[in-house]
């Protein structure tokens, strides 16, 4: 199926408008597992990037057992990995999470929770290339959940060579979205979302300044942002990866370059290309 390049609709921006009689309950409650030891910076980003893009609530269930609280976003609540995930709207799972058993423990723990919106990343991607039990029980999922594969992810998914992958992207997200069920995020410049039944969208946002460690899981926080608001999946992963790539844009044309994108600034940007898009809606009513 041919892929159309996506564009968000005023419809769905006046889905996100906030009537002024607001609580926080009113827009989610998002769940991020991960977080191993030396690596609970992952999960830390993708708790602060949902809370940029306006998750209600947000907790981090980590693995490294020393975090106690994220001193500069102290709104984020920390708990285990394998603690209830039953109030979570969304999850996402992945964000240095690692490959040992006890992450394959944790992520068997996340799938069993068949009824949540998901979003896969990072080793989450990789341990289920390698295990057809995690397989199954992704496939068991009521709604499909989401893996957001760079390339090389992309490759161990589909088991062929990246150059494979880079060589037909649009293929090799339809080919992923089928064989697992899902909605597929290929990352790349003109990131690639495709759903199973192969309808498929080019972002047409980004910039090289997101090349750096971080901003993967900071769009895997945006994307389980959106879906805790019970949009639609495919709408709100496409949204994610817009907005994300506008970010990116935005700090190239503020900075004056590529160069030097860090978490914080990148979070100050998620708030204002989000805000920016839902007042230029408010001001066309």
């Amino acid at each position: 199926m041919k892929p159309i390049v996506y564009h968000p609709s005023p419809a769905l921006y006046a889905q996100l408008i906030r009537p002024e009689n607001s609580h926080k309950g009113l827009f989610g409650s998002v769940a991020v597992v991960g977080g191993h030891v030396g690596m609970v910076g992952a999960a830390i980003l993708a708790g602060r990037a949902a809370l940029a893009t306006g998750a209600g609530k947000v907790c981090l269930h980590v693995m490294d057992e020393r975090l106690v609280v994220d001193v500069f976003a102290p709104e984020l609540m920390v708990r285990g990995a394998l603690d209830d995930l039953g109030t979570a709207n969304a999850i996402a799972v992945g964000m240095g999470l690692g490959q040992s058993q006890a992450a394959q423990a944790v992520l068997h723990h996340v799938l069993t929770y068949v009824d949540k919106p998901m979003v896969l990343d990072a080793d989450a991607l990789n341990l289920i290339a390698q295990q057809t039990e995690l397989q199954t029980q992704l496939k068991n999922l009521k709604q499909p959940p989401v893996l957001t594969p760079h390339p090389a992810e992309a490759a161990r998914l589909l088991g062929c060579t990246t150059d494979d992958v880079q060589a037909d992207r649009v293929l090799a997200a339809q080919t992923i979205a089928a064989k697992y069920s899902c909605i597929v995020v290929l990352k790349g410049m003109g990131s690639v979302v495709a759903q199973p039944d192969g309808v498929c969208r080019i972002n047409p946002t980004g910039s090289s300044a997101l090349s750096v460690a971080g901003q993967g899981d900071m769009l895997s926080g945006m994307m389980a942002a959106l879906l805790a608001l019970d949009l639609p999946p495919f709408e709100a992963v496409c949204l994610a990866v817009y907005w994300h790539g506008w970010a990116g844009q935005t700090y190239e044309t503020q900075a004056g370059g590529a160069v030097g994108l860090n978490s914080h600034d990148m979070m100050r940007l998620i708030r204002q290309v989000v805000n920016q898009a839902l007042s230029q809606t408010l001001n066309s009513d």
